[in-house]
């Protein structure tokens, strides 16, 4: 009987966290009137969404932190692993710094009222200008964490564990549910009611992913357990969720970042994912070797 992975438990139940908190303050805005501008609030600069984002930098900075002295203690760690590792906490201090330290807000939101389709063709590119950030975030995830992965598993592409590249690429994968919850959080969208071109680019993105996803569930069923068939209910729930207050999302203009706190948990699933192979999954195998050898 195969063991649960316990890095699988708790990153999904995390997301049930943030699914949840997320579905109910979105529900609520649309439907009550008492609590019609929650989420609005709870989007703004420097509240509930954007503080979540400080939080998994923090999370994030100690678990590389605790890592590296692990490695150095008990003298495990891939190379590659433990200089990626510094890089990454590197960053992480620096945007965690930064955003504490700014005076103003660092706004992640897409500017809506910058271009509609009847602006001339130049403020489009004043549109990708003043969002760069923002759209740099959604393509790193889209491509990193959807398009490659998706795209690997439909060619049946899978690298060779004798080579040292093959190793790295098998060593670095997002797994399937790093990508549902990349997916729910590309999916925190308005589905109507866009007045930005770049939301119509962002949302044909989605559906392609979306379409990518769903050939891969058809065709890989051995790649999803019961974990992975409860973040894809969650996933349909939170899409029907966001259909259903769509105009709220439209309206709370810094619903990016909500996105940005989904991105920040499937960043820290995934960075969680290969620290785990390579301290425990690394380490199992080496002994299995050993105790192969000895027999």
């Amino acid at each position: 009987m195969n063991k649960t992975n316990p890095h699988k438990v708790i990153f999904s139940s995390i997301f049930f966290l943030f699914f949840l908190f997320s579905v109910l303050a979105l529900l609520s805005s649309q439907f009550s009137e008492i609590f019609s501008q929650l989420f609005l609030i709870l989007t703004r600069n420097k509240r509930g969404y954007d503080n979540i984002v400080n939080l998994i930098i923090l999370v994030s900075i100690a678990m590389f932190f605790l890592y590296l002295v692990f490695c150095v203690w008990k003298r495990r760690g891939g190379p590659l692993q433990k200089i990626l590792a510094i890089i990454i906490c590197i960053i992480l201090v620096s945007i965690f710094i930064f955003k504490i330290s700014d005076e103003k807000d660092i706004d992640l939101t897409l500017e809506l009222t910058l271009i509609n389709i009847t602006k001339d063709y130049l403020s489009f590119f004043e549109l990708l200008e003043n969002n760069v950030v923002s759209i740099a975030i959604s393509g790193f995830f889209y491509i990193f964490f959807l398009i490659l992965p998706l795209g690997v598993l439909i060619l049946n592409y899978y690298p060779d564990p004798n080579h040292k590249l093959g190793r790295y690429l098998q060593a670095f994968r997002p797994e399937i549910n790093t990508s549902i919850v990349a997916l729910f959080a590309s999916s925190f969208q308005p589905y109507y009611d866009k007045s930005n071109v770049f939301l119509y680019f962002d949302f044909a993105v989605f559906c392609l992913c979306l379409g990518l996803f769903i050939y891969v569930f058809l065709t890989h069923k051995e790649l999803f357990g019961f974990y992975e068939y409860a973040n894809i209910i969650f996933l349909i729930v939170g899409i029907w969720v966001c259909l259903l207050c769509s105009n709220t999302l439209a309206q709370a203009v810094g619903y990016y970042n909500a996105r940005t706190a989904f991105y920040a948990l499937v960043f820290l699933g995934w960075c969680s994912e290969w620290i785990y192979r390579d301290l425990f999954q690394s380490a199992n195998k080496a002994q299995s070797t050993k105790i192969a050898k000895a027999s």
